[in-house]
């Protein structure tokens, strides 16, 4: 049997096609006792000594892949909006066949995005009958995202640019605006890291300065039907 302990309040949403699992606000949290375990929409965390989410706080199931230069996701994945941190104990990844994404189900594993953007693999426990992959940390562990991939391949972007290229970005990281040198620009698109649109121009600037700080993904196309992408690091 599957138990929690909710402290104070937060809300909690069981449809399919949501964005949203949990809602922490900032004098609120959310307490998992050991032994006990909390399911978020398919993400069940099994701590082995009772942890604790406290507010302000948002955790959100998205069905777009993560894509790196070597691999891709399953079209599922968890992200929390502040770094949880100081993990012990067992996390438990559902997925349905569908979102395999051509991945085959014995070389799944287990994907934690850390505070730094970067992707760690971890070969845990694989149960094709319930479409599950599991990873029991015994040493504390800190992460913002969950997903599940393809074994020896990483999620991490390390250079979206990797031949020479017309088209200049910067400066970068930046703490507010960037530039785009390039000639005829027909238009560039921000996207964070879970693929969402987060602004789109044909200008050569953009203001990143009402944007939360860590790493997004521009493209640009220009009036050749070329385009660059660029991991742009906001600070």
């Amino acid at each position: 049997m599957i138990k929690y302990l909710l402290t104070l309040s937060a809300l909690f949403t069981s449809s399919f096609l949501f964005s949203q699992i949990l809602t922490v606000s900032s004098n609120s949290s959310v307490s998992i006792a050991s032994g006990s375990s909390i399911n978020l929409g398919g993400l069940e965390i099994a701590p082995d000594a009772t942890y604790v989410i406290s507010g302000e706080n948002a955790v959100a199931r998205s069905a777009t892949a993560i894509s790196g230069i070597e691999n891709s996701s399953v079209s599922r994945v968890y992200s929390s909006a502040a770094l949880l941190s100081g993990f012990t104990g067992t996390l438990t990844f559902s997925y349905l066949e569908g979102e395999l994404n051509g991945i085959a189900e014995g070389d799944l594993v287990l994907e934690l995005q850390g505070d730094d953007e970067s992707w760690t693999s971890y070969v845990g426990t694989r149960d094709e009958a319930n479409n599950t992959v599991s990873y029991t940390f015994n040493e504390a562990v800190s992460f913002k995202a969950v997903t599940a991939s393809a074994a020896g391949a990483t999620l991490t972007i390390e250079d979206l640019s990797p031949t020479a290229s017309s088209i200049y970005v910067y400066p970068n990281p930046t703490a507010n605006r960037i530039y785009i040198q390039v000639d005829n620009i027909i238009k560039a698109a921000l996207f964070d890291l879970m693929g969402r649109k987060v602004i789109e121009t044909n200008q050569n600037q953009i203001d990143l300065g009402n944007l939360n700080n860590g790493s997004y993904i521009l493209e640009v196309t220009t009036d050749n039907n070329k385009s660059q992408s660029f991991k742009i690091i906001k600070q």
